[in-house]
């Protein structure tokens, strides 16, 4: 009975592991269904963290029920050893059986070949009391081992029905425990599959989510730079209110308006377009408006100019940095400010007039001629 009942234990406590497995596959379909019908990114990230959860769950029932198979296997083994033994018991009964039943038959036949002869056992028709007295009480003995035989016999046939019995109960609860136990493994096992797949897709839903939020961004962040170079451009296209209008004769006040006309342009290294231009490109275009051919390099622009001083510096004058002039150049354009194409990611602007410093000092300024 105490085994039987620890069986019923296991096999119970597998039905019911495998029972709770179920439902929790139907809370994931449940799931499921709430996601298909979720609109925007925070319906996947509730379906995400609630399909986390349901791994987390999982996961750890799964190790409780390997935990629950693995006991299940040791008590299968214990079960199968305990077979092994009821085997040898019943292998002994039937051998007391069959010794029984020997001892029975030769009983029978004692007893059916002696039983006409019992007369001579009897003192009153031998005339030799010691040997009828002698048979007499092998005659009892006989008869005791007979019914001693019989008694064991039946005992015997008892238990050895009772152990079959037992026999075959074990395996058959041994089997029914070990097979539900692997089912809920399995089971759970399946099911953790499913959820990481339905966790792998919502995180990947979320991940599609978030680059097109980038790729929105960074396209608005595009757009309005390129709005505001526009602006930029417009609103520079004009020169300062307080700068004088200049002749329009003077060849230098010609190329300082042309320069100006490129305010907001992008600065474009070699280039000398209104889609971009550089440094040279600015002073070259500026002053070919005038009629003056320049070079598109600032060294060789600095090399076809005459040296002027600082304080005779007038508007058209060319403002050259580094070696020779050849680093960079702005054109000056009066009331202490220069135009200039200064670097890559710029755009062609006014700034206050800069003498350079120790990393690109101010190599001279010139003034074209004619």
């Amino acid at each position: 009975m105490a085994r039987g009942a620890v069986v019923r234990r296991l096999v119970a406590r597998a039905v019911a592991v495998a029972t709770a497995a179920v439902i929790v596959g139907a809370g994931t379909s449940a799931v499921s269904a709430t996601h298909a019908g979720a609109s925007g990114i925070g319906g996947e990230k509730a379906a995400a963290a609630i399909l986390y959860n349901q791994t987390q769950t999982i996961y750890d029932r799964i190790n409780v029920l390997s935990q629950k198979y693995d006991f299940a296997q040791i008590s299968l083994n214990r079960i199968t050893n305990r077979i092994v033994s009821t085997k040898r018991v019943v292998h002994q009964i039937e051998g007391h059986v069959s010794v029984d039943n020997a001892r029975l038959r030769a009983g029978a036949i004692y007893a059916f070949v002696t039983s006409d002869a019992l007369q001579g056992t009897n003192f009153l028709f031998t005339t030799n009391p010691t040997t009828a007295q002698a048979s007499s009480l092998y005659n009892q003995v006989a008869e005791g081992d007979i019914a001693s035989t019989v008694a064991h016999l039946k005992n015997y046939s008892i238990q050895l029905t009772l152990e079959r019995a037992i026999l075959a109960r074990e395996r058959a609860q041994a089997a029914t425990q070990y097979n539900a136990s692997k089912r809920a493994v399995r089971a759970a096992q399946n099911l953790e599959v499913t959820l990481q797949a339905n966790l792998r897709r919502v995180k990947g839903v979320i991940a599609t989510y978030y680059a097109q939020v980038k790729a929105a961004a960074a396209a608005a962040a595009k757009a309005a730079a390129a709005a505001a170079l526009r602006a930029a451009a417009v609103q520079a296209a004009s020169p300062p209110p307080n700068f004088p209008a200049p002749a329009p004769s003077s060849v230098a006040n010609i190329a300082v308006r042309a320069a100006l006309s490129f305010l907001g342009v992008p600065y474009v290294w070699g280039g000398a377009s209104r889609s971009g231009v550089d440094c040279s490109g600015l002073v070259m275009l500026a002053y070919e408006a005038a009629g003056i051919s320049l070079p598109h390099y600032s060294g060789a622009q600095f090399a076809d100019t005459v040296r002027v001083p600082l304080y005779d510096i007038q508007p058209g004058d060319i403002l050259f940095y580094g070696p020779n002039g050849d680093t960079h150049e702005a054109m000056y354009i009066g009331h202490g400010e220069m135009i200039q194409a200064e670097e890559t990611g710029t755009l062609v602007q006014i700034t206050p007039l800069w003498l350079g410093n120790s990393s690109l000092p101010l190599a001279g300024i010139g003034r074209p001629r004619g």
